[in-house]
């Protein structure tokens, strides 16, 4: 076999290390990552090596050369313009004339590729992915695969929700060259987004390759700082170019250590290093090549590359410091502090934890260098959840907040692309679409700004205005206190993809907003939303002569504006007469007035119109599915091709799922874009009660009730995908679904869904059933295993 090396990536997420060097460059222990992956395929066999250069490619050949060296023979290709994972390979598709490895050259491992070959060798197959089992598969690809290997599911990058194994893609694969035939040459083209899903999608020989032995993606700081412990900690089988003098005190050639010096295993000293009198070096520490460490210098938990100077009475505690910087005497670095090439700390500067200088600062002596960066959580929560970002207004979600953040969004769009931004009329909200703005405008987007409206009619304006997204900002009221809401949509008014998220939560972590120049910062204009049209377009979807034909009389509570203008407009025009509930709307209050009212159906909204309550005339109540935030996809409620739910609603322990079979209509607003919009969801309703001649008790009873029994069970991060991957294995003989999370498919249409929570430690698992003891019991007996798969 032959073997391909993917070294174009910038490693932007390791900025400012990768500024001045290509990632694949970055040193583990004074040496190139990527050339631990070119020993690995010669060590397997593999001595034809091509390698895809893009960034930087010149400071890669001008080290690697021939590869004659190491004993390969490289051949480079050039991947500019950027061409993606699978583009790039594509660029050297005559010399990949037999079944080929590819490997990346920034992550680190010691897997047995030669089983691998075997493994691709011994069936038909075109594509092999080694896998390695993870606990936090967040930043992978997620693959499920059959008892035999084949894959059957492949989910790039999920978030929690998506979670159904802790199976995931270390970006090394073996290919037969049939591979070129599904691309285009010097067109884009990533594997896992764009060549996977293909093949899966036509059942193509794709299989998983479960690995053993050591893996690790080198794509942020704390994976890079963990290559080295772990290399240090013999973890990874590989042989250092090192000599072992204590155990884990590894020394290079030429090194000095002066009197009274104190120092603690696992480090490396690498050649030509000085170390002063007086000085401790404690455990997990790397001194790159001559490196000069003054006395009385205390270093821990550091990594210093190559040719750095630290003077007397330093500080370095958990700090990285990239080669030719110069830290002068009595300074002090703290943990994840990150000091780019060839800068100079004068005498006395304090840098403080998480800070990151760029290549070739000059800092004065005395200086004190501070951030205010994110702190990182363990459990890798997302900046973003469902498209959406939520907070305590004015203490979770800040106007310094809103800034980077739309910083981050709207460095995730081409240069003057234009956003729709909105908010409702609560005056924080208003104060903050204007510094969302400002942020945008720094990031050479444009704005079109819109009146205070609906998120409804905000989202519809989105499909019809000319923009690449909209962003909306309301303040709810939340157990007494104000919740700010930033929700974030694409151009069609659906919440932005898990991908989009994933972008820009690493330009926020990373802080890589683009800054424009002054000429080129985007610009603001007023956005002409008509609440009229979007009021027309509802009106379109319904059959108004049959609802006006009834001349229901309506119990409404009254809401904030606009969207109470856009109920009033909406409800009349359908015929309706209408009776205002204006106090506080509680329970009991709103039954007396159906009946003193004589009202056919109350309604009550919530949320500034989002979710809603229903009464009838004999005091039923049934609730909105949304209020009980239940993370069901609504693929589950649906009969079938057609078949629309109108409503979803909780009437005491059941649920009912009101159906209407109607066709799909062609025009500039189908009906699916409606099917979560309240007033569209209301109007349905009473299409319905208008079509059936029955009062709204007498349509509920018309629909089979079902009960939706839920539980959760308390699963640590790390522990979700490997519970969710034994459940698939020990259910396979059921009948199942992969979707976000895990459906079960049980006789008369029961069914269970196990779903990993989005913000917490746990699973949650859902079961329909005819009758709440069959719910109950299914719940139970899924719980049940997943605890038990934990003491496992």
């Amino acid at each position: 076999m032959k073997g391909v090396i993917l070294a174009g990536g910038k490693g932007t997420r390791l900025r400012p290390l990768t500024c001045n060097l290509p990632k694949p460059m970055l040193p583990l222990l004074n040496k190139p990552v990527m050339e631990y992956s070119l020993e690995l395929l010669k060590q397997h066999g593999i001595e034809e090596i091509a390698v895809t250069v893009q960034y930087m490619g010149n400071a890669i050949q001008n080290y690697f050369g021939d590869g004659s060296k190491w004993g390969v023979k490289l051949h480079y290709f050039e991947d500019s313009p950027p061409l993606g994972t699978a583009g790039s390979v594509k660029q050297a598709e005559a010399f990949l004339d037999e079944p080929f490895v590819v490997i990346s050259g920034d992550a680190l491992t010691d897997f047995q590729l030669s089983r691998g070959m075997d493994f691709h060798r011994s069936e038909e197959r075109l594509v092999t992915i080694f896998l390695k089992e993870v606990s936090h598969p967040l930043d992978f690809g997620l693959a499920v695969t059959e008892e035999d290997g084949r894959i059957v599911k492949y989910i790039e990058k999920p978030g929690w929700n998506e979670v159904v194994s802790n199976t995931v893609n270390t970006g090394i694969y073996i290919m037969n060259p049939e591979i070129f035939s599904y691309m285009e040459r010097h067109m884009f083209y990533d594997f896992s987004h764009d060549i996977f899903p293909r093949l899966l999608k036509e059942k193509k020989n794709i299989y998983g390759y479960l690995s053993e032995g050591y893996w690790l993606d080198i794509g942020t700081f704390p994976q890079y700082r963990q290559a080295h412990f772990d290399l240090l900690m013999k973890k990874v089988n590989v042989q250092l170019p090192f000599t072992e003098v204590l155990p884990m005190v590894w020394m290079g050639a030429d090194v000095t250590i002066e009197d009274g010096t104190k120092i603690q295993g696992p480090l490396l000293i690498g050649d030509g290093a000085v170390v002063k009198s007086g000085a401790l070096i404690e455990p997990y520490s790397i001194i790159g090549k001559n490196n000069i460490i003054g006395e009385n210098t205390h270093v821990q938990k550091t990594i210093l590359w190559n040719d750095v100077y630290v003077g007397k009475q330093c500080e370095l505690t958990g700090t990285t410091i990239a080669s030719g910087t110069v830290i002068e005497d009595g300074s002090t670095l703290f943990e994840k502090s990150i000091v780019a090439d060839h800068c100079k700390l004068g005498k006395n500067t304090v840098v403080k934890a998480k800070i990151k200088v760029a290549p070739g600062k000059v800092i004065e002596g005395s200086s004190v260098l501070s951030s205010s960066l994110m702190s990182e959580q363990e459990n890798a929560l997302s900046l973003l959840q469902r498209g959406t970002a939520a907070g305590r207004a004015n203490l979770d979600i800040t106007p310094e907040f809103i800034v980077k953040l739309a910083a981050a969004y709207g460095s995730s769009f081409p240069l003057h692309s234009s956003i729709l931004i909105g908010g409702d009329w609560n005056p924080y909200s208003q104060l903050l679409k204007q510094a969302f703005m400002s942020g945008l405008h720094a990031a050479g987007i444009h704005t079109m700004e819109c009146q205070p409206v609906s998120d409804s009619c905000f989202r519809y304006a989105a499909l019809m205005e000319d923009v690449v997204g909209g962003v909306f900002l309301s303040v709810l009221q939340h157990e007494d206190e104000e919740k700010m809401v930033v929700r974030f949509y694409d151009q069609d008014g659906y919440p932005i993809s898990v991908r989009m998220e994933k972008e820009i939560e690493s330009i926020y972590m990373s802080e890589l907003y683009r800054h424009v120049n002054v000429t080129s910062i985007g610009v603001n204009a007023e956005a002409n939303i008509s609440e009229e049209q979007y009021v027309y377009s509802l009106l379109q979807s319904l059959n108004r002569s049959l609802i006006r034909n009834e001349k229901f009389h309506l119990l409404v509570n009254k809401t904030e504006n606009p969207f109470h203008n856009m109920v009033l407009s909406f409800l009349q025009l359908l015929g309706c007469s209408l009776t205002w509930v204006y106090s506080q709307a509680n329970e009991s209050h709103v039954k007396s007035l159906m009946q003193s009212s004589k009202a056919d159906v109350g309604i009550i909204f919530h949320e500034q119109g989002r979710m809603f309550e229903l009464y009838d005339s004999f005091g039923n109540v049934y609730k909105s599915i949304g209020q009980e935030n239940v993370a069901i996809p609504d693929i589950l409620f649906h009969q079938g091709e057609g078949v629309l739910y109108p409503l979803l609603l909780k009437h005491g322990a059941s649920y009912v799922i009101c159906s209407v079979k109607e066709e799909r209509q062609e025009g500039e607003f189908k009906h699916k874009r409606f099917e979560h919009d309240s007033l569209y969801r209301i109007g349905k309703l009473l299409e319905l009660i208008a079509s059936r001649k029955q009062p709204l008790h007498g349509v509920f009873e018309s629909y089979p009730q079902c009960y939706l029994f839920w539980d959760e069970v308390v699963c640590p991060w790390g522990e979700k995908g490997r519970v969710m991957r034994m459940l698939l294995a020990d259910m396979q003989n059921q009948e199942m679904e992969v979707m976000d999370g895990i459906r079960f498919q049980y006789e008369n249409g029961d069914w269970s869904y196990i779903v990993s929570d989005l913000s917490q430690p746990k699973l949650i698992v859902y079961s329909q059933s005819s009758t709440p003891e069959a719910a109950k019991e299914k719940n139970t007996h899924l719980i049940e295993k997943i605890r038990q798969y934990q003491k496992v």
